[in-house]
């Protein structure tokens, strides 16, 4: 079956595809303070035995407010795919937690 847009035109098949979450204005490239934030992660969640960890733990390591620590997780989760966000968190009161995600 060949979609066509409303006006009768033939539809590109890639137009089909939803763009990747890392797409468009919020996109920043990797810098220091991805480094410093997801050290900060690595070194707590190595600490905690593999364990995931609380925004305001890395914040406190990595030495950032809360607020530049959860844009800099949140670009090292969707764009640079660096980490991983855990919903369900066990103690809701303090949000999510993270992970580093694996290398293979």
């Amino acid at each position: 079956m060949v979609r066509r847009t409303t006006d009768g035109e033939l539809m590109d098949p890639a137009a089909l595809v939803a763009p990747p979450d890392d797409a468009g204005p919020g996109h920043i490239d990797w810098t220091d303070r991805h480094e410093q934030v997801l050290g900060a992660l690595t070194a707590a969640e190595e600490e905690r035995g593999g364990e995931a960890v609380h925004l305001e733990e890395i914040a406190r390591r990595a030495g950032l407010a809360e607020d530049a620590t959860r844009r800099l997780l949140h670009d090292l989760v969707r764009v640079h795919r660096r980490a991983t966000e855990l919903a369900g968190s066990d103690r809701p009161d303090l949000g999510p937690r993270y992970e580093t995600t694996p290398r293979f």
